[in-house]
């Protein structure tokens, strides 16, 4: 007798990744989500996927893993997005799920490609240890290369503009300690902050949060210029030209009563 509550992927009429990926998801129940580079193949990135279809689902569900489908319980199932028809993980969280799942480093390093480190490196926080060692030496390494090559860029900047050294990578906070943003570049004599933003393609989250800096600076007295990745490797005479203009406007107004953290 055929045991009804399993499913063989190879149900699928045609075979095909779609059809196997609604097979695993009937058998997973309603709540599942797909993750893992099944998500991110969903999701339009250009990354083929292989092995085991990845599914989770809350801890009430079922779980299951063999070698077509593994789907893993869990206490944080993302809120899922519709992509091409499924329920998909969002990337950030899709891109760790399959990196817990391989140990070669130079897949690791592909599906980390896929996504902004950042949202990562934030989604890895609520992750614990196991299946990522392989995935956060990848992402060290990521972070030291983006620090070496920001300090070039931005020190070569800062001499284009004939400006004087600046303190690097310092919390500016109000008197009262009330947190305003970290700043790459600060010239502490006359209170203008430097936000420029080399760790991450362009997304409106990371232009909002830019400008939201920006207000905060601004509303205490600093003059702050805020420099996208994109706009200065487009237009660096541009940012050049800017940040020696924003220096000349700090340096006519008051120094801003600001609490400047080294470090």
């Amino acid at each position: 007798m055929t045991n009804r509550t399993a499913f063989d992927l190879a149900e699928a009429p045609d075979g095909s990744r779609a059809h196997r990926l609604r097979a695993a998801l009937r058998w997973a129940g309603p709540h599942a989500v797909v993750t893992g580079r099944e998500a991110l193949w969903l999701h339009g990135v250009d990354l083929a996927p292989q092995g085991a279809i990845h599914l989770l689902v809350p801890p009430s569900g079922r779980g299951r893993t063999d070698g077509s489908v593994s789907v893993e319980r869990t206490d944080r199932l993302p809120d899922a997005l519709w992509c091409n028809g499924f329920p998909t993980a969002p990337v950030p969280r899709a891109v760790v799920d399959a990196c817990r799942r391989t140990l070669v480093e130079r897949e690791v390093r592909e599906v980390v490609s896929s996504a902004p480190v950042q949202e990562v490196r934030a989604e890895l926080a609520f992750v614990g240890g196991r299946g990522t060692s392989v995935l956060r030496r990848v992402l060290s390494e990521v972070d030291r290369g983006v620090r070496s090559l920001s300090e070039r860029v931005v020190t070569g900047v800062v001499e284009d503009a004939g400006l004087p050294p600046p303190r690097w990578s310092v919390r500016l906070s109000t008197v009262a300690d009330v947190h305003l943003g970290v700043v790459d570049a600060w010239w502490d004599e006359v209170g203008l902050a430097w936000d420029v933003d080399l760790r991450q393609p362009w997304s409106p989250r990371g232009e909002a949060a830019m400008a939201a800096r920006g207000a905060r600076l601004r509303a205490v007295g600093v003059v702050p210029v805020c420099t996208s990745a994109q706009r200065l490797a487009g237009d660096r005479a541009g940012v050049v030209a800017e940040l020696r203009e924003g220096y000349r406007v700090a340096a006519s107004l008051p120094r801003p009563e600001v609490v400047v953290h080294l470090g």
